[in-house]
């Protein structure tokens, strides 16, 4: 008898595996006709591709199969159907570069159906020296100027079936470069399956798709939105925790995955780690390029209050940090 509901236990897991690795060799063999190598890095809005999430930037970002708090309107916002009641949920990100910015998302239920998070996100930077050229070499500098981002948004999610969940956004972004801007605005939809392995979730994720509205010059240029389809899985070990995996594909670039890891060690703090496949893209020939496409991260549970700290590594580029403030209602 044992051995029969083991049989039955092992042929379903492997059924359920088989569809996983089937679901994502379909999803990226699609989406591969998309692909615009040729065209790498030359779209627009490029500040979009930053993603918001202390808890998330600890394990690199490979979040999408997960998504179970607010920030899941920066990676599957399908995942706010998993959560109930209301919470609210700020970062502050220390980029490189003299880049810095946040976010804040407010989750909360619309009904009993659907749930909504409205959300906002900035960037900007520290002045920049503005040079000039003189007969064709540098003429030396001039004072400065600066940049800056801004999203606005708002996200909803809803239950559809017991294993199938389904949520969208609509964002309103402008970009701002010394005196000239511009504006777009996008949508993003997503998925999230729950498999027949209870411990098994996958997601599926279109993000940034969209219309420039104003532009920067009055040529109207059309810059093209930084577009990409991301899948996830989420596996749940023992109640201890998640193992977590990303594959991308950018319109205007190559396939690249993260991997992600998150263990409660108890009921106040949680570990975290992750590894992003680009490393090779931040290595820049100094002493901590070993370190490139690594991740840590730690969150601490106090009541109704949940702080995250994560720090990634771009190489010899620098180390972005992360912190997280939640607060549950």
């Amino acid at each position: 008898m044992i051995l029969t509901n083991y049989l039955i236990f092992y042929k379903e897991y492997m059924m359920n595996l088989y569809k996983v690795c089937l679901f994502l060799a379909l999803t990226f063999s699609a989406c591969s006709l998309f692909a615009m190598n040729e065209n790498a890095g030359t779209r627009g809005f490029a500040f979009m591709n930053l993603l918001y999430s202390a808890r998330a930037a600890g394990m690199a970002n490979a979040f999408t199969g997960l998504a179970n708090d607010g920030d899941a309107v920066f990676f599957n916002t399908a995942g706010l159907a998993q959560t109930s009641g209301s919470h609210l949920k700020t970062t502050y990100i220390n980029y490189i570069e003299g880049l810095q910015g946040g976010s804040l998302v407010y989750k909360t239920d619309l009904n009993e159906e659907w749930k909504i998070a409205p959300f906002v996100q900035f960037m900007v930077s520290d002045a920049i020296p503005r040079t000039i050229e003189v007969n064709g070499a540098f003429g030396g500098q001039v004072g400065t100027f600066g940049t800056s981002d801004i999203v606005v948004g708002i996200g909803f999610a809803r239950n559809m079936h017991p294993a199938l969940d389904f949520g969208f956004n609509v964002k309103y972004m402008y970009e701002k470069l010394d005196t000239y801007d511009a504006s777009a605005i996008a949508v993003d939809f997503s998925v999230m399956h729950q498999t027949n392995v209870e411990e098994l979730r996958i997601g599926l994720v279109l993000r940034n798709f969209g219309w420039q509205l104003t532009h920067f010059t009055d040529a109207k240029h059309n810059e093209e939105l930084p577009t990409m389809i991301v899948a996830g899985a989420s596996y749940r070990f023992r109640d201890k925790g998640f193992i977590n995996f990303d594959l991308a594909r950018p319109f205007d670039n190559d396939f690249f995955f993260r991997l992600g890891l998150e263990y409660n060690h108890n009921a106040y703090l949680t570990l975290r780690t992750g590894l992003d496949s680009r490393m090779d893209d931040y290595r820049a020939g100094q002493t901590l390029d070993f370190t490139s496409g690594l991740a840590f991260g730690i969150g601490i549970n106090w009541n109704r209050y949940i702080v995250d700290f994560g720090v990634s590594s771009k190489g010899g580029l620098g180390f972005v940090n992360q912190i997280s403030i939640s607060y549950k209602f």
